[in-house]
């Protein structure tokens, strides 16, 4: 098999002394991992060779290189010390050796190789190397620039605060009415509600089967999990049984919305109530989380609680978004001893709605983002606040304007 150049962006693959069954495997295994392309020398680099093998590395944005440490010890150890420096710095070397003296592998390690595979080479040990390094450059890669996209988290301080019913009415309307590429997401283990409240109760996979699929993410692998609603919006939903979920890092979760945003202008998170490890990640990287809690006493002792936390592991003040919905006149706790309270302005004030939105809940088609009541018009408000969209001008022969 002989070389190819590389000449696409992402990570690479070459091997350097494998023999062709070896350098066939590897091949087998790169593409299994969607490691773009693989180029093999069956010999080391030296003389006119070593100018063709930098030539091949050009266009490479990173480069992991398995050598054969067998056929020649120290060309292998030559080869090695000599791919760092074209690479400057953006190559990960293994080492492949049917010998496993501790020696030799002190040798390879002290030459930049950072695994060591012994022979026969198995397929599943490359694979687990190529899919760790994979996820690896992917992490970099993404916290090379800033997200293009904005990501909101929802946190209910108490129960029946209705995050999950604003974080799906502001994604319907930021889809719909702000014509925003827009992705809800429901992070929860088990039993979210965000499809239910979408009407999508029925899905083949959730936020958590994405995260355990880190290592292949890419925008093919995200457009089959994803569902479509008829809003525009796309939607993440959790699992809708009590199946054990499996575990996730912090870093898998990170790595996971900032590709995210990415992809969209907008990812709306409804996170579970707990300030556990997963919504610590979530709030660290995300744009705005916004609390929601009700006007009642007991909401908002924990409102004050949830504030004075968040405050406590540096979250900036400006990024804290306090909620307070289903504020009506028959409440006896002002907007003003809220804030006094919990020491923290309130942002958005949602009104009572209770008729339309048990109407939306039942039938799983949220609220219009077109319909003329005082809950729609806080949403329009908030979605427009968010993503201002320019009108069209208005024709001369218009004798009315229209305002929610």
């Amino acid at each position: 098999m002989g070389a190819h150049h590389i000449d696409g962006e992402g990570l690479c693959l070459i091997t350097v002394g494998l023999d062709v069954g070896a350098a066939e495997t590897a091949r087998q295994v790169a593409l299994q991992e969607s490691v773009k392309l693989v180029s093999a020398f069956p010999d080391y680099p030296q003389g006119p060779l070593h100018g063709q093998f930098a030539r091949q590395l050009e266009g490479a944005e990173a480069l992991v290189c398995l050598i054969d440490f067998d056929r020649s010890k120290d060309l292998a150890v030559e080869t090695a010390m000599s791919i760092q420096p074209l690479m400057n710095g953006r190559a990960t070397l293994m080492a492949l050796s049917a010998d496993e003296n501790p020696d030799l592998i002190l040798n390879a390690m002290r030459a930049g190789c950072s695994e060591y595979l012994t022979k026969p080479m198995q397929p599943d040990a490359l694979s687990t190397c190529l899919r760790k390094l994979r996820a690896r450059w992917l992490a970099a890669s993404l916290r090379a620039s800033p997200a293009a996209g904005r990501v909101l988290a929802f946190l209910s301080v108490s129960g029946g605060a209705g995050a999950t019913t604003i974080a799906v009415h502001l994604g319907t309307f930021l889809a719909k009415r702000q014509r925003q590429k827009t992705l809800i997401v429901d992070p929860h283990p088990h039993l979210g509600h965000v499809a239910m409240l979408l009407g999508m109760d029925a899905h083949s996979y959730n936020f958590h089967d994405l995260l355990g699929n880190i290592a292949r993410l890419d925008l093919t692998l995200l457009s089959s999990y994803v569902v479509h609603h008829a809003s525009g919006a796309d939607v993440l939903p959790s699992s809708d049984s009590l199946d054990q979920a499996t575990a996730i890092s912090a870093d898998e979760l990170e790595r996971t919305i900032r590709f995210l945003a990415d992809v969209y202008n907008f990812v709306l998170l409804d996170c579970p109530r707990e300030l556990d490890e997963l919504n610590r990640a979530i709030i660290a990287c995300c744009n705005e989380v916004y609390l929601v809690a009700t006007p009642e006493l007991p909401a908002l002792r924990d409102l004050a609680r949830y504030v004075a936390r968040l405050l406590e592991w540096g979250v900036p003040a400006a990024k804290l978004k306090v909620v307070i919905n289903q504020q009506g006149s028959h409440r006896t706790v002002t907007v003003e001893q809220i804030e006094q309270a919990i020491g923290h302005p309130v942002d958005i004030i949602l009104p009572a709605s209770a008729a339309e939105l048990i109407r939306a809940v039942d039938t799983g088609e949220p609220i219009s983002s077109d319909r003329k009541s005082e809950f729609a018009s806080q949403i329009r408000k908030w979605a427009s606040s968010l993503a201002p969209v320019e009108e069209a001008p208005t024709k001369t022969k218009r004798r009315f304007a229209f305002w929610s």
